[in-house]
């Protein structure tokens, strides 16, 4: 999985995100063309290195050349509008529904702030075109890196005033304030605002407050420069990218692997016992994980049965195909669950039949389970003449004498 971790240690604004993955890499040409897909006019955008507290970053911007201004009283968006122009964009699915999830948020914030309704926020000209390439731009970055999860440090929200349209408040600003409830936030460290509305919107719709980024490969990072210079700490925003590794542990069990299958069910009763045989042989052979048969009781008393399947989701509809062929059912039960796997390895011991396999399962570190190959004890048994049961009892002796497995 594909991790992106907002490192707000001076805020976040929607500029400093994007400044922020072109820094990573996200070329600007692409971000310039993805963007042309709205029916949007009357911005540039810039991009230019820059130097702050000895770190280096991009500093974005969204240019709405003056004449907006002139006529900007008047020429506001609604939220509504803001959503049509994404839907009707030919952006990719993904990116569209991720930006009107951003712009929703946003425009619930400020109606709550403004004691209003959805319906009657509206985005002044200026703002508005702001606002569409930042939310935009920033899902079209994350939809190029391929991010999967997102998760913020405390936010750092400034403290002083600021002044805009509606009057001067002190920070954070009420629509600011009420995007970052439920996540950890810092106030008053410098007299600014540190943390827009837009900022906020994007970081608190895809990121999961409060969570310390999962272990991951973190490789990449990029740095956007915010438009004011602080004394003190330099206006970054840090993006850092990473990739979680293989063995995602659940709650700190080193070693042992999540993962997500799918179980599928039948209930059958009207089914030879021979065909039962021969589907179990043809869905292992195919890639299953399990299947099993469990005796179950059916309206009218009807002996049935239930017939489950385990297996990757990756394999579910070529499964769930195998079922309709070859077993009489018309109707299969899917569900999604989490299963845990201890990593285990097979180990040979030798004993004075000659080696066996065996196999060794850890936990945490320890071996939790040692079982000798159930094949390799059959084929001595079979040979010596020796029952099973007493073989497999000296097998675990013998391992018990070899403690280099561990």
């Amino acid at each position: 999985m594909r991790v992106l971790y907002f490192d707000t240690f001076n805020g976040v604004a929607g500029d400093m995100i994007l400044g922020a993955l072109l820094d990573l890499g996200l070329p600007l040409d692409h971000l310039r063309s993805e963007l042309g897909k709205l029916n949007l006019t009357g911005y540039e955008l810039r991009a230019e290195p820059i130097e702050r507290g000895g770190l280096r970053g991009t500093n974005f911007h969204v240019v709405v050349p003056d004449e907006h201004h002139h006529h900007g009283h008047h020429h506001n968006r609604s939220l509504n509008q803001i959503e049509n122009l994404i839907q009707s964009s030919s952006l990719a699915q993904a990116i569209k529904e991720r930006a009107v999830l951003i712009f929703r948020r946003l425009g619930e914030a400020e109606a709550k702030a403004h004691n209003t309704t959805l319906d009657h926020v509206h985005f002044h000209e200026v703002g508005a075109v702001d606002a569409i390439v930042d939310v935009v731009g920033a899902c079209i970055g994350f939809a190029h890196f391929k991010i999967d999860q997102f998760y913020t440090a405390p936010i750092h929200l400034g403290g002083g005033t600021v002044t805009f349209s509606h009057g001067t408040w002190p920070v954070p600003a009420p629509a600011t304030a009420e995007l970052v409830r439920g996540f950890p936030t810092v106030l008053g460290t410098a007299q600014a605002e540190l943390t827009t509305p837009t900022g906020a919107a994007i970081v608190s719709t895809l990121a999961k407050p409060s969570t310390s980024p999962p272990a991951a490969d973190y490789s990449r990072w990029g740095f956007g420069a915010g438009d004011r210079e602080m004394p003190g700490i330099p206006n970054m925003l840090r993006l850092i990218i990473g990739d979680t590794l293989a063995s995602s542990s659940p709650a700190g069990h080193a070693g042992s692997q999540e993962e997500e299958i799918v179980v599928l069910e039948a209930t059958i009763d009207d089914m030879e016992a021979q065909v039962f045989g021969y589907f179990m042989d043809q869905a292992l052979r195919e890639g299953a994980l399990d299947v099993y048969y469990t005796p179950v009781q059916m309206k009218k008393n009807r002996p049935a049965v239930l017939l489950t399947v385990l297996c990757s989701q990756q394999q579910e509809n070529r499964m769930a195909g195998l079922l309709f062929r070859e077993t009489t059912t018309l109707g299969v039960r899917a569900t999604r669950t989490k299963r845990w796997v201890v990593p285990r390895e097979i180990r040979e011991v030798p004993t004075e039949f000659g080696p066996v396999r065996v196999k060794v399962a850890r936990w945490e570190g320890q071996v939790i389970n040692v079982s000798p190959e159930y094949d390799d004890l059959k084929a001595i048994a079979e040979k010596t003449g020796e029952p099973l049961k007493s073989l497999r009892r000296r097998v675990l002796e013998q391992i018990g004498k070899f403690e280099d497995y561990e």
